[in-house]
Formats: C-alpha cells, sequence, structure tokens
C-alpha cells in the first residue's frame, strides 16, 4: 500500500485526490494538507511513501516546502503539480531531484501511474510542454530581473543600452503576459510562478 500525503491549499483539489486515491488499488491518503510549513513540519510523523505537491501553495511555495520537508527526511519522493506548467518549474523540479512535474488536469490513469513510477524509483514524470517553452522573451526577461531590483525604467535603458520606452513597451507585455496590473505586481506574480527566485 503506498502512503500518500496530499499538500494543496485548494480544498476541492485535495478533496478530488484524496476521492481518486481511495478509489484506487494500492493507495491510501495519509495526511493531507492546505500549506507547506503544516505538511513540512508534520512530515516525521506522518512518514509518507511519496508527497503529492502543489507549487503555489500560501507562504512557502512548493519548492520550500520539498527543501524543508527533506532536511527532516532527505529521501522523500514528490511529485509536484502546477496549475499552469511553465519550462522554469520543469527544470526546477528535475533539478531538485523531484519525482516529477505534471500539470493539475492530467489524466488520472496517467496520474496514478506517475506516482508509482515515483515510489518505485522511476523516470522523472513530466508532460511535454510545448506551448508554453518559456513565459517571457529572453529580453522581457532581463527588463523584470531589474525592475526587481528597483531600478527605474531610465536606469533600465542605460544597462540594456535601449531607451527608456523600450523598457516601458516590455513592461507592458511582461504586465499583459503574468496577468498583472502594474510593475509591483507583476514582480510579485514572476516569484510566485518561479520566473523569479528569490
Amino acid at each position: 500500500m503506498i502512503k500518500v500525503m496530499i499538500v494543496d491549499d485548494h480544498p476541492v483539489v485535495r478533496d478530488g485526490l484524496e476521492a481518486m486515491l481511495e478509489s484506487a488499488r494500492g493507495f491510501s491518503v495519509c495526511a493531507s494538507f492546505g500549506d507547506g510549513e503544516s505538511a513540512a513540519s508534520a512530515i516525521v510523523k506522518v512518514k509518507p511513501d511519496l508527497v503529492v505537491l502543489d507549487i503555489r501553495l500560501p507562504g512557502m511555495d512548493g519548492f520550500a516546502t520539498l527543501d524543508k520537508m527533506r532536511r527532516h527526511i532527505p529521501g522523500v519522493k514528490a511529485l509536484l503539480l502546477a496549475g499552469m506548467p511553465l519550462r522554469e518549474e520543469l527544470e526546477r523540479a528535475r533539478d531538485m531531484g523531484a519525482a516529477g512535474y505534471l500539470p493539475k488536469n492530467v489524466v488520472h490513469t496517467r496520474l496514478l501511474a506517475a506516482m508509482r513510477a515515483a515510489v518505485e524509483g522511476g523516470p522523472f514524470q513530466e508532460e511535454e510542454l510545448p506551448e508554453v517553452p518559456s513565459m517571457l522573451t529572453a529580453r522581457e526577461m532581463a527588463v523584470l530581473k531589474y525592475l526587481a531590483m528597483g531600478k527605474t525604467r531610465e536606469e533600465v535603458g542605460i544597462i540594456l543600452g535601449v531607451s527608456a520606452e523600450t523598457v516601458k513597451t516590455h513592461s507592458k507585455s511582461i504586465q499583459v503576459k503574468l496577468e498583472a496590473p502594474n510593475t509591483a505586481g507583476a514582480v510579485s506574480r514572476a516569484y510566485e510562478l518561479g520566473i523569479l527566485r528569490p
């Protein structure tokens, strides 16, 4: 029996995963949490075979949660789930040694197979993400990084050798892509999505 810990801040997602696992042969849900801090604190007591972990959690995100869990149980296996998969997150999940990174809308049979493979030490579980090779262009990423440092448009323009108006155009594009109302919102959203890292 594979003991699974579920970590997701949406009750509907948690309930759905629990129902799926309880009806699947060979799985049991040993714990369910809505935030990473609680899950990381409980992992020693719960001792799951696998953690199914949402990337975007309030407070401590999925990557930070996994890192904290590993301080308690170094070999813990985790399958990361994302509502909006990003190439940057996929690569980071692989670099961290996670068992896999899958979109939340993956079909149940695929998710169950990925969970089994994760516990058995199979290859990194992933889906092709051709529609989102990278959310921002290289130039937009450069602009975003300097804006995140608190640089003005004029300062970013001087650093990148372009006009402040060009920086403004890139900034507007970034805001649209990240669905943010302003520059500060775009920077915050970029950290939330893992495009920028602290």
